[in-house]
């Protein structure tokens, strides 16, 4: 649930947003004995035609604990009805909570343009609520927005800082080299997202020293480890990924992103068959052995490369084109290059399939 007495949220510089926050009738009078207008920019759920049988809400405190109600029992469909009715009332008293919970529902659903508009009503009704900038800025990293994305994590940081009574945090100086206090309350999509926002720069070093100080608050916290051992791949820091990525794998088995990530530091290394079996714990294994022969190519490491890539072409129960083609990819470049040592520089591929991700904080 959204946490009470947070601090102060600046204004969100939104113009996108339109004024009207509720699809109300012209005159103000609602009529709770039919639906809220389901032609409403913020349903797209089945048929809301017998969605219901109760009767109306009388309060939008109501229809908000009826939505709750529809999404504890999987149904988010009638909680998306249940919340878009709690924003036809006069009384506009619950409305952020209604937007939030619209938005999360989107959110969840991959519909990030829906939520970052849901999201961002939110913040415009109660712009002193932490996880509504944080949440804004979470779907707007998605939506490949990350200067937006940086502006709304900047923003919630602040007044994180604040509300733990650091006034002197300053945005405007260099982000991470100013220590920073994080607790249980505080918006760790944020932290993260601004870490990702410094991965996706380059600036590996201010990326892990955010993600190493939010595990100083929870040392098991998967989506840290997460991106921190991605950041260390991407840093080149091969042995520290390795350690990281195990551990996330140890810790949570079923973290597709971690093992994608072990099995990309156990290709840098040249350490091909434990990539394998990274990379065959979360994908076929036709697509591991095409994986491990692409970048290998990359690396130079024609050889091998031309020996997986035939190898997934091998195992494939059908004709795999990707696999093909990067074969003979591979064998032209053996011809006209000669093999190159692994790079030990900070310039790394980023994988086909693996890209960044913030995973998403429950009611």
């Amino acid at each position: 649930m959204i946490q009470k007495n947070l601090a102060l949220l600046t204004s969100i510089k939104l113009a996108i947003l339109p004024v009207l926050l509720v699809g109300c009738s012209n005159n103000g009078n609602i009529d709770n004995s039919t639906n809220v207008d389901f032609n409403h920019e913020l349903y797209d759920g089945k048929s809301t035609l017998g969605l219901s049988a109760d009767f109306p809400p009388e309060n939008a405190q109501e229809a908000i604990l009826r939505g709750d109600k529809a999404y504890l029992a999987n149904d988010p469909d009638l909680a998306l009805y249940e919340y878009i009715r709690a924003l036809s009332f006069p009384s506009q008293e619950n409305a952020d909570k209604a937007f939030y919970k619209i938005g999360y529902i989107h959110q969840q659903r991959g519909k990030y343009d829906l939520a970052k508009l849901s999201y961002s009503r939110a913040a415009m009704i109660e712009p002193n609520n932490i996880q509504y900038a944080s949440s804004v800025g979470t779907v707007e990293l998605k939506l490949g927005e990350p200067e937006n994305a940086r502006s709304q994590f900047i923003r919630a940081v602040k007044m994180d800082q604040e509300r733990q009574g650091k006034s002197d945090w300053d945005p405007d100086k260099d982000l991470f080299s100013q220590r920073l206090l994080i607790d249980d309350n505080s918006p760790i999509n944020a932290y993260i997202g601004l870490g990702i926002i410094a991965d996706l720069d380059a600036k590996h070093k201010s990326a892990q020293q955010i993600y190493l100080t939010a595990l100083m608050q929870d040392s098991r916290s998967e989506k840290t480890l997460t991106n921190l051992g991605y950041s260390y791949y991407l840093d080149g820091n091969l042995k520290q990924a390795e350690i990281i990525n195990r551990r996330t794998t140890t810790l949570y088995p079923n973290n597709k992103r971690a093992w994608s990530n072990l099995g990309l530091t156990y290709i840098k290394s040249r350490r091909y068959e434990d990539a394998l079996d990274a990379l065959s714990r979360v994908m076929p294994k036709e697509r591991a052995l095409n994986d491990i022969g692409y970048f290998a190519m990359l690396e130079g490491d024609y050889e091998n490369s031309i020996s997986y890539l035939e190898r997934a072409i091998n195992t494939s129960p059908v004709f795999y084109a990707k696999a093909q083609e990067n074969l003979k990819r591979a064998e032209k470049l053996q011809i006209s290059s000669p093999p190159v040592k692994v790079s030990s520089n900070n310039k790394t591929n980023q994988s086909q399939a693996t890209v960044y991700s913030i995973n998403t904080t429950r009611y």
